[in-house]
């Protein structure tokens, strides 16, 4: 037998719905909120919290805005927008891509703002934060693996190197505590193998701090490629770039859900309100390793 976490990703996925999927799993909220204050960053804060999407109950993580102590998904912010710019916007003759909130996204909301005179993270830094870290090794190979998924597909977008990549301040803080989060939780869970469905991206455009880009946005169509993904109608970014890097780094696979004896269900809610349940599901629980091989086998 193997254990096995299934995300359910019909409703799509972003950062904060992962890390609140795994935590109603099972995932302990304070070894995860000891893992971002370990981070060494002043003021970067978590919050875990109950709510209600279409009548379901489900767990909501936020990062919370070093300032103002609210969560980061309701803050318009300079060079962003209240749910996360788009990242990279190429300019200049040294090619550096702003991704604005660190391609967070919370799910949907995407009111932009202009842009403020506020630091950027570059990946160095990020790998240095993550480096110098007291995070199990693990967790930070993995936290950082996400990363550079996120750095390369923007990279990508833009013609511009991996390293040329800027995070706005807000943003990077806010995406490094979502990627902690997730790589803490996953590691929490102890499961052997991590498969998603076909994964829902939404439709429509989305605004952001340098215009209006189409859903799926570039850097998640980048991070997709080789996923199977859909859309049945409903208006708004479904799956984000975080959530696309995240899915793309832990999944060996994406598939409908296997045999498996499920011992533990969890709802990560996301920020907006849609026509259908905003939730990232999980099922955590045992399947026959020949079902994962078989699988395997026909995914080869």
């Amino acid at each position: 037998m193997s254990r096995i976490l299934y995300l359910d990703a019909s409703a799509g996925a972003s950062g904060d719905m992962f890390v609140g999927a795994l935590i109603g799993a099972g995932a302990d909220p304070e070894v995860i909120r000891r893992h971002v204050r370990g981070l060494g960053l002043e003021g970067l804060g978590v919050r875990v919290r109950r709510v209600e999407r279409a009548g379901i109950a489900g767990t909501k993580f936020d990062v919370l805005d070093p300032e103002s102590g609210r969560p980061v998904d309701e803050i318009a912010l300079p060079g962003g927008d209240g749910g996360g710019a788009h990242g990279g916007h190429a300019h200049g003759a040294g090619r550096h891509a702003h991704a604005g909130r660190g391609q967070r996204h919370p799910h949907g909301e995407h009111e932009g703002s202009g842009h403020g005179h506020h630091h950027h993270r570059g990946l160095p830094e990020i790998r240095s934060i993550l480096g110098r870290s007291p995070l199990p090794g693990p967790v930070a190979a993995d936290a950082l693996g996400v990363f550079e998924l996120l750095a390369a597909a923007e990279a990508r977008v833009h013609g511009c190197a991996v390293d040329h990549v800027h995070f706005h301040e807000v943003g990077a803080l806010d995406a490094i505590a979502d990627i902690v989060a997730a790589a803490s939780a996953v590691h929490q869970l102890g499961v052997d193998e991590i498969w998603c469905s076909p994964v829902h991206v939404g439709s429509g455009t989305v605004r952001c701090a340098h215009g209006v880009l189409p859903v799926p946005a570039p850097a998640t169509a980048e991070l997709l490629k080789g996923v199977p993904v859909y859309s049945d109608g409903t208006v708004g970014e479904l799956c984000t770039p975080t959530g696309a890097a995240l899915l793309r780094y832990f999944c060996r696979g994406f598939r409908p859900l296997p045999p498996m004896a499920v011992e533990a269900v969890g709802y990560g809610a996301g920020t907006k309100d849609f026509g259908i349940p905003n939730f990232l599901r999980c099922f955590v629980g045992e399947a026959p390793a020949s079902a994962v091989r078989e699988e395997t086998a026909a995914m080869g």
